[in-house]
């Protein structure tokens, strides 16, 4: 039987404390798990109940929990999960003895002790990093589609990154000498905010790590959003951190991948709509600025404006295409600034086309919306390689 050389890690901000407190039980019972961290964004509701939860362990379990507040990491970026994902690193290093390192939202309605048995095979089989990947509604998971892996396969067309299933999952494992890279890793301690997925993901890439992806058939289930607006902080974060870290040059020539063979969906996520569609059209028509029309006419192709033009008046149903995704793009890599509102509006709002486009195609037609969208990666990757010819 092997040691009890695993801990693992929920970083949480405001969660249903029941759900988090099984969460909890269900680590603790794995005969791999020495012990748990919990790093808490604030003292907030959350945490007390957290706490009171803990105070109802037995105390050989208390002794096993850790309940720590997230510490400032980065400078440039926002305070957020990034802060606590580097606060659970450091923690692990520096008061535990552990071997690996786990990590699991706390949200995780289907989460249970198989997980970490099911990351732990392969990191057990000498892999250095362990990620899980999910079935999903085809109309979920657009911030990884439409920014993340469509950003690596823009800027590193030639590398492993774009195939990655999972760039921004936040269910992973990795030993204990990746850990002590990560936290001396100046691009993931600056990752303070929803960016701190990318870049794990990126620096992996960086390191030529042996990784392989873990596919969790029962799915994820955890809370779902409503319009698209309520993921438009982590759209903008994670594009600008792809934007601001386009000149790094990542070779994966040494990087071995491999990943567990998909299956069938379940039937569930098939038709199952991840959001609001109709709310997200809505929220598209407001808000738009002298200064968010000028960008689109001053940087954007002709046909990008004359399609924002179209939507607007009702003329167009269509949305944003693949191939006008591309361009626009192109734009913000070049253009982009989070630091100013306009430019993160109106990055946001082409995000909401693109992924109307593709909710469109997938609801009429389901069976090819995966084809949809792996045919976009496609296309960026091969015309950013024909560019570099």
């Amino acid at each position: 039987m092997r040691q009890k050389d695993v801990v693992v890690c929920f970083p949480f901000k405001k969660e249903d404390v029941d759900v988090f407190s099984k969460n909890i039980k269900e680590a603790l019972s794995n005969k791999r798990v020495k012990e748990v961290i919990l790093v808490a964004y604030s003292k907030n509701e959350t945490y007390q109940g957290i706490e009171n939860f803990i105070n109802t362990l037995s105390k050989e379990d208390k002794e096993r929990v850790h309940l720590v507040l997230q510490k400032r990491f980065g400078t440039k970026r926002r305070e957020g999960k990034g802060d606590g994902m580097n606060t659970a690193i450091q923690y692990f290093l520096e008061h535990t003895d552990g071997n690996f390192l786990h990590f699991y939202d706390a949200d995780i309605k289907s989460f249970s002790s198989s997980w970490i048995d099911r990351v732990q095979r392969r990191l057990d089989e000498g892999y250095d990093v362990a990620r899980c990947f999910y079935p999903r509604s085809y109309t979920d998971a657009q911030v990884t589609w439409n920014i993340t892996r469509t950003g690596f396969a823009y800027v590193w067309p030639d590398t492993i990154l774009p195939d990655i299933e999972q760039p921004l999952g936040g269910e992973l494992g990795f030993n204990r000498h990746i850990a002590e890279k990560l936290s001396k890793d100046n691009i993931v301690l600056s990752a303070s905010d929803w960016s701190i997925d990318t870049a794990f993901t990126i620096s992996f890439a960086r390191y030529n790590v042996k990784l392989y992806e873990v596919y969790i058939e029962e799915g994820k289930e955890h809370k779902l959003y409503g319009k698209l607006s309520d993921l438009k902080t982590m759209a903008t974060e994670c594009f600008d951190f792809i934007k601001d870290n386009k000149d790094l040059v990542i070779s994966t020539d040494k990087m071995v991948y491999h990943k567990d063979e998909l299956k069938d969906i379940p039937e569930k996520y098939k038709h199952m709509v991840a959001f609001d569609i109709k709310g997200s059209k809505n929220e598209f028509k407001v808000g738009w600025t002298p200064k968010m029309k000028e960008y689109l006419v001053r940087y954007f192709p002709r046909e990008i404006g004359e399609k924002v033009n179209n939507v607007l008046t009702g003329k167009d149903t269509e949305f944003i295409d693949i191939d006008l995704w591309f361009e626009s793009y192109g734009v913000f890599m070049k253009y982009f600034d989070i630091s100013d509102k306009d430019w993160r509006e109106l990055f946001f709002k082409l995000w909401v086309l693109r992924v109307l486009n593709h909710a469109k195609l997938a609801i009429k037609y389901p069976d090819k919306a995966i084809k949809h969208l792996r045919t976009m990666l496609t296309l960026f990757r091969e015309r950013r390689m024909a560019k570099r010819l």
